[in-house]
């Protein structure tokens, strides 16, 4: 693989865009599409269908054989209020394979005692967002019904499409 490409695709699974690695079975050569990047035809139609799905396979396309390796940030949960329902929710998604950031900025509800083993933001959802912001492979669940809290991430998840 051409060095460039993978410094390209790595760059892209760090900043959690998707990408497809798209590989000419004939020739070889490679190149990147992202998500948003538009490729007419049966073409574009396969690596939508890789994005939607995430299911890397070769295809037949405009003549040519094509594999279409996707490349999807890994789904993650992030919960806007460290409350007793978290304290179920957390384990729950962590069983499911789901990395788990709670986000609150009540620091008697947000402690590792109460949260052992999950990333914690005792900070206002606001300022961990800048940092970290929501995107389309992000749940979201808002759980502490105060407005104050809950309500920029809500918009935020709305804004960046979260899946939930």
């Amino acid at each position: 693989m051409d060095p460039y490409i993978l410094k390209t695709l790595n760059e892209e699974r760090r900043a959690r865009r998707a990408a497809v690695l798209v590989t000419d079975l004939g020739d070889g050569r490679d190149r990147i599409v992202r998500e948003g990047d538009h490729v007419a035809g049966d073409l574009g139609a396969a690596i939508a269908n890789a994005f939607r799905t995430g299911n890397s396979r070769s295809v037949e396309a405009e003549g040519r054989t094509f594999f279409l390796n996707a490349h999807l940030p890994r789904p993650r949960l992030v919960v806007i209020g460290a409350v007793h329902i978290s304290q179920a929710l957390a384990p729950m998604a962590r069983i499911a394979g789901y990395p788990v950031e709670i986000i609150d900025p009540r620091t008697a509800f947000a402690t590792p005692e109460r949260f052992p083993d999950v990333a914690l933001n005792a900070e206002w959802p606001e300022d961990v967002l800048k940092r970290a912001p929501l995107d389309s492979y992000t749940a979201l669940a808002a759980v502490t019904h105060d407005p104050k809290i809950d309500d920029f991430a809500l918009k935020a998840a709305l804004d960046a499409r979260c899946f939930y």
